[in-house]
């Protein structure tokens, strides 16, 4: 008797596994997870903040969740705000028209609860729902699930527990006490929080991934990105749907090269 599996076996336990995490997940905030898995592929919406982060942690030590944060474009806005009220039978108990503390992106917020389920539907009028994404304050929430899809753009920082603070905290003078706030809840989750690329390990400054001033973008080589279900290639490159947007982004801030002067400018865009 042979106790070797092989590595179709483990690759399907993998993917049995990490379904059933995200399923566990959704059922936190939403009675039909097919159907919102449906409403997420229909509309570009996301899942992003906490709740991406939960499921890139190992279950024992992942960060407790207390509501979900998704994402969508202006486009959909309606059709996602009506499903909530509608099918799952959320209020709204709070609209912000921008949140201008933490992103220049986001037109508007919605604050929705059931009992004791809270979910916050965040709007942009760009073209992607990851755009909001790459303005949060520290790369440790930069990741988010698609209808199909889970990616984190800066997988082996997360994994080792590092964060980088977006640079546009303090180049665009940004940071006030709710960004401080968020910084330290995941400092008081075990993360190592600095605005020091260098002090989260040596990199080849502007061709490293892991360098602020290298332009990335959401199909490059050095996200993390899994699959929960079979998808359409662009390629050789697997994404959630034929039609999703490709984001280009820099983080951009001040040269991290000792005595160096090459300072880039924080840069987003996206691709059809």
């Amino acid at each position: 008797m042979s106790f070797a599996k092989t590595r179709s076996e483990n690759e399907e336990g993998v993917r049995e596994y990490m379904d059933r995490r995200r399923e566990d997940l959704l059922k936190g905030f939403v009675k039909d997870v097919n159907d919102f898995i449906d409403l997420l592929e229909r509309t570009g919406t996301i899942i992003s903040g906490s709740s991406a982060l939960h499921l890139f942690q190992a279950k024992s030590a992942a960060i407790a969740l207390r509501d979900m944060d998704i994402y969508g474009t202006h486009e959909f806005e309606e059709e996602v705000l009506k499903h909530f009220k509608e099918k799952e039978g959320y209020e709204v108990t709070l609209i912000s028209e921008r949140k201008t503390e933490y992103s220049s992106t986001i037109k508007k917020v919605y604050k929705m609860q059931k009992e004791m389920q809270k979910v916050d539907l965040i709007i942009t009028e760009w073209a992607s729902a990851i755009v909001p994404i790459l303005q949060y304050h520290s790369t440790a929430v930069m990741n988010y699930m698609t209808a199909r899809t889970f990616v984190s753009l800066y997988p082996k920082w997360t994994n080792d527990m590092k964060s980088l603070v977006n640079p546009r905290m303090y180049l665009g003078d940004t940071a006030n006490i709710r960004t401080v706030t968020a910084l330290m809840k995941y400092v008081r989750h075990g993360f190592r929080v600095t605005a020091e690329p260098f002090q989260l390990g040596i990199h080849d400054c502007l061709r490293s991934a892991y360098c602020p001033s290298t332009t990335r973008n959401t199909l490059d080589d050095n996200t993390l990105r899994w699959e929960f279900s079979k998808v359409k290639t662009v390629g050789n490159t697997t994404v959630a749907c034929s039609d999703m947007a490709i984001v280009i982004w820099r983080l951009g801030g001040d040269d991290c090269e000792e005595d160096g002067n090459n300072d880039s400018a924080t840069y987003i865009g996206v691709a059809a």
